[in-house]
Formats: C-alpha cells, structure tokens, sequence
C-alpha cells in the first residue's frame, strides 16, 4: 500500500481499499510481521520515553494542504481518527453509544467516563515485549468486550506516553475501521459534560474477527532495502548515539503541544523532509512513542508504517 493521502476524501478512499465490507477490514493475508520490542515493558507501557520528558498538542484537523481532516465523524465513512468531547456527549446522549476505552496500564483511580472499558496496552504485549500474534490480540480484545464492529473510542490521562496511539494502531492493524482517540484533557471532557464513574465498567466477554493489515508493521527487510523512508521518532541524543544509516531524526516531542497533536501547518513543516509518495517507517527504542509520530504522519495523509529500533539492533552483526 503506497499511497499519499492528500484530502479527507483520500482517507475515505484508504478506508475503502482496507474495507472488506460494514466491518472493520484491511488487507488480509501474508505473514505476521516482527515486533520486537522488550524495552515496551519497562518504558513506554509504563509511561516513560527511554528517559525523555515527554511534552504534550493543541488542535488536530489541519491537514498540510489547509484541509479539515475532521470533517465528518460518521461511523461507516468517517475520515477523522479523532473525537472531541462534545461529539462523544453526542453520541452518548443518542441511541448509538460507542464502546469507550480507557487504555492505561497505571490506572488512576478516581473518574472515568462512564461506562469505560479498561484496556491497558501491556494486556497487547507478550512478556519478552514482543507484540502478540493476530490471534492473541483479538482474544484479548474479545475478553475485553470487543468486536470487530464496535464503535471504540480510546482515551486516557498521558497521551505523550503512547499508550493509545499505540492501541489505536493495533486496531488498524487488526483492521478495525471504525475507531477514534479522544481529543482533549480531562478537563475538556469535564466542561462537555461527560458522565462519569469512579471504576472503569466490564463489559460481556465477546469473539473479535480481525482482519489484520499486516502491511503497517515494517520488516527488517523493507528497511534495510531502501523501500521505506526511515524516521527515528527518539530524542536527538539518542539519535545521534546511534541510529538506523539515512534516517531522519524527528523527535516525537516535536509533534505534540499540551496534550495533543499539534496543527496541520506545524506537522507540515515538521515533515517537510519527507518525501510525498514514498511509504514510511517510524522507529523507536520502544514503540509507544513512535506510534504518536505514525499518528500524527497518518492524519497528514503519509502511508507509515511502524519499525523498532531493537528489531534493526537484533539484526546486525
């Protein structure tokens, strides 16, 4: 899949390409790709940046072109990964409500949404801090309480920490198509007036039927080759202490500001190096931070794609 993305019509078109039909869907078919990240287990799914202070975005939607890439949050044609707290009071005030998951593995005890399911990251990595297979992923989503076809909308208290990012793309990776992140502080949701609980809320365990895309994790072998534009999303110290050959260093605090993804205009200049039509890799020594920067890549309209950095490691001599 080596498509640039340019317009929210774009998306919609990728959503097409990656849909079998209503249900979530992808590409099925070809082998499960390598994660390889054991250093997941004690850095980014317990919230630290391999030792980076992680700064947090304003407002998403911007696309590079000036385009509202949020322009519809529909559920079968949506072309926004994002949600704001007043579109979830929205749908939460209808007779169509999202299943809500708080995606934390250091839960706060105090007030969620009402409602939520709880999803720690760490459930979606095996002990070396590998990531599971297809089938063991969609089983713990199952246990979890969720579909293939269920309206989710992940949220949580760090997102500089990765853990939804990262979420967010194992969904696509299991080819969910109908899935958001919640946009905004604790705060934001408060002033929208979001129910809340002081426990997350289990739901009936369920059977989810992925239909993964298993082209958004890289191989060693595609990035070793050339075929991919290379991004190290690590800080510039740990870049420059070593690094995959002809990568571009763009630090994933770059992308964020208070809380969230930072505009259209700021991502265009910060992506300006890359090239449009050629796919991407995004790396990290974990994948968490990484997953921001294919994110925030991803909403621009670039087809990126996740690597890591202990996974080139494990490869040389």
């Amino acid at each position: 899949m080596r498509i640039k993305l340019t317009t929210c019509g774009s998306l919609l078109i990728v959503f097409i390409a990656l849909s079998s039909g209503a249900q979530a869907g992808c590409c099925s078919g070809g082998a499960e790709g390598t994660w390889d990240g054991p250093a997941w287990i004690g850095a980014a799914l317990s919230g630290s940046s391999d030792g980076d202070t992680p700064s947090s975005g304003n407002e998403a939607g911007t696309g590079a072109e000036g385009e509202n890439r949020a322009a519809t949050n529909d559920d079968d044609t949506t072309c926004s990964w994002f949600i704001s707290a007043q579109e979830l009071r929205q749908k939460l005030d209808g007779g169509s409500k999202p299943v809500i998951a708080y995606v934390s593995n250091t839960p706060i005890q105090g007030s969620y949404i009402e409602g939520s399911v709880l999803l720690p990251s760490r459930s979606l990595i095996q002990d070396d801090g590998s990531l599971k297979p297809v089938a063991d992923l969609a089983a713990v989503l199952g246990n979890v309480g969720i579909t293939e076809g269920d309206d989710l909308v992940l949220y949580g208290d760090c997102f500089s920490c990765g853990d939804f990012t990262f979420v967010f793309w194992i969904m696509k990776y299991l080819g969910h198509h109908n899935v958001r992140i919640l946009e905004g502080t604790a705060g934001d949701w408060a002033a929208a007036g979001l129910p809340t609980a002081s426990t997350t809320t289990p739901r009936p365990s369920a059977t989810y039927s992925p239909d993964p895309c298993l082209d958004l994790l890289a191989d060693y072998e595609a990035v070793a080759g050339g075929e991919l534009q290379v991004v190290d999303a690590r800080t510039p110290d740990q870049f420059a202490a070593g690094h995959i050959d002809g990568a571009i260093n763009i630090d994933f605090n770059r992308v964020i500001e208070d809380g969230w993804i930072k505009d259209g205009t700021a991502l265009a200049d910060i992506f300006a190096d890359l090239e449009v039509g050629r796919p991407i890799a995004v790396y990290t020594k974990n994948g968490g931070q990484a997953s921001i920067v294919w994110y925030a890549l991803m909403i621009q309209g670039y087809d990126a794609k996740l690597y890591t950095w202990n996974d080139w490691l494990s490869h040389q001599p």
